[in-house]
């Protein structure tokens, strides 16, 4: 008989520990649910992002699909269960955050000339053209110069998958240049950055013409 109540007592106290609401170290289901939430978040940053502020832009989109999947509580849940899940979605959005100003900051102390990347490899790349176009008139008989339709049509079909990116991956950071922070609302990230299609190919025509 004694074994029997000591058996299930030692079954009901591992029940207890490996509940969702088992009694904690932690304060509250918000606590923990935050204290999980920032070692998510950290944990996608170290291995998905490996640490790496090029990445910036993917930990924030990883960020809200974990979210999505594991903090989303519905109007069934327990109240025990919204609370953990509120907490995990604070916690995970203080590390983006702690992230997204950290990355930001190191961007600007290392910015000591604000260099244009992008232009100076298409000068790069114009230069090679035209140096490669002067040795095919004098050494390929041949040589026939592209078709400029042609060239223009190529040119703005990649020019323009570059630059789309590019715009989506910036526009955050931009938002935190001239607003002193960051936008945490997806609906509205996600329209401003709709507008990057019709705003790239209208800098493509420019530059053509």
């Amino acid at each position: 008989m004694m074994n029997k109540i000591f058996n299930l007592t030692f079954a009901l106290a591992a029940a207890l520990m490996s509940s969702p609401v088992a009694v904690s170290a932690y304060t509250s289901d918000f606590d923990r649910g935050y204290d999980q939430g920032q070692k998510a978040a950290q944990n996608i940053w170290n291995h998905k992002d490996g640490g790496n502020c090029a990445n910036i832009s993917d930990l924030e989109y990883q960020v809200k699909d974990y979210i999505q999947t594991h903090l989303w509580w519905h109007s069934g849940d327990s109240a025990f269960t919204k609370s953990f899940d509120k907490g995990g979605q604070a916690g995970m959005k203080n590390v983006l955050q702690q992230y997204q100003t950290q990355c930001h900051n190191d961007h600007h102390d290392n910015d000591n000339v604000n260099v244009d990347t992008g232009m100076c490899s298409g000068l790069g790349k114009d230069a090679a053209s035209e140096i490669a176009e002067k040795y095919a008139e004098d050494h390929c008989p041949n040589y026939s110069r592209p078709s400029t339709i042609i060239f223009q049509k190529k040119y703005k079909e990649e020019c323009f998958e570059i630059g789309l990116d590019d715009c989506k991956g910036a526009i955050n950071d931009k938002v935190y240049l001239y607003c002193g922070r960051y936008i945490d609302d997806y609906s509205v990230l996600k329209g401003l950055k709709f507008k990057c299609g019709y705003k790239v190919s209208g800098y493509i025509d420019d530059s053509l013409h």
